[in-house]
């Protein structure tokens, strides 16, 4: 009997309660602290290695950038030169 009445309200409180709802959390946009601009010349991005953030040009250069400078939205800094140019000849 005690049993009966313990699964009956068990059921019973299921049904009535409200179910958990997990909601993600909203992100906006993060704000950015350090900005690094290379120049075009250097093609596309390859990835990044222990060597550093790796560029191919067209002519199959690899150019590594170990330690880039920041910069910020108001004062973007350009990185001219490679830590690691690697040339195919």
């Amino acid at each position: 009997m005690v049993f009966s009445v313990g699964l009956i309200g068990g059921m019973v409180g299921r049904m009535k309660s409200s179910g958990s709802t997990v909601h993600a959390q909203e992100k906006g946009p993060e704000p950015v602290n350090c900005m690094v601009s290379v120049p075009k010349s250097w093609g596309e991005y390859k990835g990044a290695s222990t060597y550093g953030l790796a560029f191919e040009d067209q002519s199959g250069t690899l150019r590594f950038l170990l330690h880039p400078t920041c910069g910020n939205l108001n004062s973007l800094t350009d990185s001219p030169y490679a830590d690691l140019q690697v040339l195919r000849r």
